[in-house]
């Protein structure tokens, strides 16, 4: 398995020119154009281009292969990229409201950033606000290392969370 991951970095790294200088996994993803990707996806940056993808999962018990529902859609692969300078801001926001504005109940303009008590009680997502363009929304397993990457590719200038 471990050369099946370092086949695929590689295989990323050649695909786009240069190494991967940052990764991390989103356990789960939304944007404000109403894809949702419930079992998350993949995020790296290469030459200061912030890169996400998903994969198909087909389920499993115990290790072995099940076959999907019957009425389950068709997978159809999503990928994306941005860079920093296109970044408007990156905040913490409830992933309740991510959702909601995913599913098109919510503008991305009406989301507060996570006060104080929701911080503590709330399932929390990373918003990521493109300049003229889509809101992302990445539950990261570590969403402080991801601003920090952030702020230093933007020189500081996105000073958020």
């Amino acid at each position: 398995m471990e050369d099946d991951a370092k086949q695929f970095i590689e295989n990323l790294e050649n695909r786009f020119g240069g190494p991967i200088e940052y990764r991390t996994y989103s356990t789960w993803f939304a944007t404000n154009e109403g894809i949702v990707r419930e079992f998350g996806v993949f995020v790296y940056e290469i030459e200061g281009i912030f890169h996400f993808e998903d994969f198909e999962r087909k389920p499993s018990m115990f290790g072995f292969s099940m076959k999907p529902r019957k009425n389950q859609p068709k997978y159809v692969k999503m990928e994306g990229t941005f860079t920093s300078d296109s970044i408007e801001s990156v905040t913490l926001v409830t992933k309740a409201n991510a959702l909601a504005c995913a599913q098109g109940r919510k503008k991305q303009e009406g989301i507060e950033p996570a006060g104080g008590i929701q911080k503590i009680f709330s399932q929390l997502v990373t918003r990521v606000v493109i300049k003229n363009g889509p809101t992302y929304f990445f539950e990261l397993i570590n969403h402080k290392e991801f601003f920090q990457v952030v702020k230093e590719d933007s020189h500081g200038r996105i000073q958020s969370v």
